[in-house]
């Protein structure tokens, strides 16, 4: 997976990650979607860029040098990362801390799985096989983020 496309209709405000581009035009409500285009600097006093660190087989995303507000009016929808042939994305609510963990162990994993016969579990809500990768030459993964009022931003980290 090179990068992630994501589109949002400016009408009803329903999002799409494009998991395969085919060439047609998405549309919703009757027209075209928006092709959003990811910020990768701050200018603003909030702070938006996902700052992401590897430690211990966890990717932990936290967004903003600062913590980004979580009110009503202005939060963090989700957090996606993308590495490898691997998407996986948090959904965040008002309240909660702007911050995802992902698993991301580099090697051999086999003790990671929980399914039976090699079956991946994804997202299994902080058991620790959310984000498998057998990929050994993954180096680089990009982190995306969402904010209601100012858009999607990401971040890449060479692990």
């Amino acid at each position: 997976m090179k990068e992630m496309l994501f589109y949002r209709c400016e009408k009803c405000g329903n999002m799409v990650a494009l998991v395969k581009a085919g060439g047609g035009e998405l549309t919703c409500c009757g027209q075209a979607m928006t092709k959003l285009q990811a910020n990768t600097t701050d200018a603003s006093q909030e702070k938006h860029v996902p700052a992401v660190v590897y430690e211990n087989g966890k990717i932990k995303v936290a967004i903003g040098s600062i913590p980004h507000p979580m009110l009503v009016e202005h939060h963090i929808e989700w957090i996606a990362l993308v590495a490898g042939n691997k998407f996986e994305m948090v959904y965040l609510k008002p309240g909660m801390e702007a911050k995802a963990d992902f698993m991301c162990p580099m090697g051999e994993v086999e003790d990671i799985y929980v399914g039976k016969e090699d079956e991946i579990v994804p997202n299994c809500e902080g058991n620790p096989c959310n984000f498998v990768s057998k990929d050994k030459s993954l180096t680089e993964v990009t982190v995306y983020e969402y904010c209601n009022l100012h858009g999607l931003w990401q971040a890449k980290f060479s692990l």
